[in-house]
């Protein structure tokens, strides 16, 4: 698959118009480097490549571009695509248009495809919709999962599911994030590019236990699943129930479920470097009216101590910093059919509970719920199972009340 070419074509006109000027002649001028690229043609007049803005610009005139060395040639095109990076006339289809019709005129290979597209999903991730898959290793961690590089996970990859469909896989690492890309080509045409729904894509958060996922064809679950089981060598994976369209937020959630709210000052090294100098620190004061009241002096503050409590009870709960991003929180709520309910007799004595379904939306629920308190619209105890949102790592939720103490749960991921 690797010597496969798409010529120019919509499809991939598409997959570059998604990108930036800038981005598209820093990537053509790494592929001038790394992949093979197309001369002039034999039957064409040097003047052609010459006769545009850019090349008058050349500190001299090169010999003929027919009998230039591969090397010279090469720096040739690279300086031509340095000198449309700074023409502000120089536009992204003129970019695309010397890619696509004169250095690789023939088409772009599935290394090249592949990298255009893992490149823009990796800085518009939240455009997709990821959920977490965790992989078993039984009694002991995957050690030898520990040192995957990249480029083995894709030859491994590759090599797992060969004989059930063709195939491309190409991977990015991205901080410690490892992008997994797999295109499947059946059925197609050896110079089409396979739709949108036959790709998959697969994030590793590097030295875990922990992936994310898009949306996979059923027909294929099985065999990509069955890959990755013996690319890590795990011995079971399971769908966990966390989903979001952040993979940092997500990451955070996964692997750093203890040091999450209060305790994230530790993970952060917010602490006193020096909590034994005589030095007194003292802290300013805000105006309540400033932050309750946006400075509105007709507003009248409530009182101060309420404020105060309240202002602790969410420093406990949530801790100083930014709360992981979740955009959904699903929570099924088993309450119990308590004493004071006469009228539910049935229910208590077939000890069933009365089920309800809860559903937080937004921006950042977490961030959403931690608000509540300080507006005076939650109590200042808030149950556990909202308040511990940050360090549960899930966002699919079942909570159990005991019948006699509601304040006892028990919560159930899923």
């Amino acid at each position: 698959m690797d010597g496969q070419l798409f010529p120019d074509s919509t499809s991939l006109r598409r997959a570059i118009n998604r990108h930036t000027k800038e981005t598209l002649i820093d990537l053509a001028i790494r592929w001038v480097t790394i992949h093979a690229i197309t001369r002039v043609q034999e039957d064409a007049s040097d003047e052609e490549d010459y006769y545009d803005e850019y090349i008058m610009e050349l500190d001299e005139r090169p010999p003929s571009l027919r009998t230039m060395s591969l090397v010279k040639y090469k720096k040739h095109v690279i300086k031509r695509y340095e000198l449309m990076r700074d023409k502000p006339s120089s536009t992204k289809k003129k970019v695309a248009d010397r890619m696509l019709s004169v250095d690789w005129r023939n088409g772009l290979n599935s290394s090249q495809v592949a990298e255009l597209d893992l490149m823009y999903y990796s800085r518009h991730a939240n455009v997709k919709e990821w959920k977490a898959l965790k992989l078993d290793y039984g009694d002991s961690f995957g050690a030898n999962a520990v040192q995957l590089s990249p480029a083995k996970i894709g030859k491994t990859l590759s090599y797992w599911l060969d004989p059930y469909f063709k195939n491309h896989i190409q991977t990015l690492q991205d901080g410690q994030m490892v992008w997994i890309r797999i295109s499947v080509h059946d059925g197609l045409a050896p110079n089409v590019l396979p739709m949108p729904s036959a790709v998959v894509y697969l994030i590793w958060f590097t030295n875990s236990e922990y992936l994310l996922t898009a949306s996979i064809k059923k027909e294929w679950v099985e065999f990509i699943m069955e890959a990755i089981m013996r690319v890590f060598k795990a011995q079971e994976i399971e769908e966990w129930p966390l989903t979001g369209n952040s993979p940092k937020s997500l990451s955070e959630l996964l692997l750093q479920k203890d040091s999450q709210g209060a305790q994230s000052i530790y993970r952060l090294d917010q602490l006193d470097i020096n909590p034994l100098s005589s030095t007194i620190k003292k802290r300013k004061i805000e105006d309540p009216r400033k932050h309750y009241a946006q400075g509105m002096e007709d507003i009248q503050s409530e009182d101060m101590n309420r404020i105060v409590r309240r202002d602790l009870r969410v420093a406990k709960d949530f801790g100083p910093n930014a709360q992981p991003n979740l955009s959904r929180v699903d929570l099924q709520l088993n309450l119990p059919y308590t004493a004071q309910a006469k009228d539910f007799k049935l229910g208590r004595m077939n000890q069933q509970p009365f089920p309800v379904k809860i559903i937080f939306e937004g921006p950042n629920v977490i961030e959403g719920i931690k608000s509540l308190i300080p507006l005076g619209v939650a109590t200042e105890a808030m149950p556990k199972f909202l308040t511990d949102l940050h360090s549960m790592g899930a966002n699919k939720l079942t909570v159990d009340l005991d019948e006699d103490d509601e304040t006892v749960q028990r919560i159930t991921k899923g």
